[in-house]
């Protein structure tokens, strides 16, 4: 009888992993207000992870005991870790402006108050080695709730990068779920 716990075996079930590093994310639509010509939707996101989608529990108590029913579908925020850049689209800059356009902060008024120009499509793809897609979600009618700070700090030598929260409607998993 063969050892079920070998090392061979192991390596015979184990197809490499995946990796953590391999990953993109893309604005599909582009960046609310801003001209084509000057739209680019590829950036250097630090870190990220596919959203939460969590399906609440209605309890319902029959006879001293609950009986749990699956409830509505509720989305969490889903934060991206951002390097910050001083290129023509100042991604920070570029965060504030959309906010901006979804609330004015002195005005109060929105650019577009139906949002259906200001909610954008967002893509997650996740890599193989080979860079075959692996998982690939779009997230619907995607917007920044929140816009961190920036640290600043003379003795540092990082990259700076800030984290936004993002808020959508829904999620598609187009392959890999």
């Amino acid at each position: 009888m063969a050892n079920s716990n070998s090392i061979t075996n192991f390596k015979k079930g184990f197809n490499g992993g995946t990796r953590s590093n391999r990953f993109e994310v893309k604005i599909v639509d582009g960046w609310p207000g801003m001209p084509p010509a000057t739209n680019d939707t590829t950036f250097k996101i630090v870190a990220t992870q596919f959203p939460i989608a969590q399906v609440n529990t209605i309890t319902i108590p029959y006879r001293g005991r609950p009986v749990n029913y699956a409830g509505d579908r509720q989305y969490s925020p889903w934060s991206i870790t951002v390097y910050d850049d001083s290129n023509t689209n100042n991604l920070w800059k570029s965060f504030n402006r959309w906010k901006e356009l979804m609330d004015g902060h002195k005005t109060h008024v929105s650019q577009d108050y139906t949002h259906r120009t200001l909610q954008k499509k967002w893509e997650i793809y996740q890599y193989d080695m080979n860079g075959a897609i692996i998982r690939h979600v779009q997230l619907q009618k995607c917007w920044p709730s929140v816009v961190s700070q920036i640290d600043l700090n003379m003795s540092s030598t990082d990259l700076v990068s800030f984290t936004v929260q993002m808020v959508f409607d829904k999620i598609n998993y187009v392959k890999g779920i």
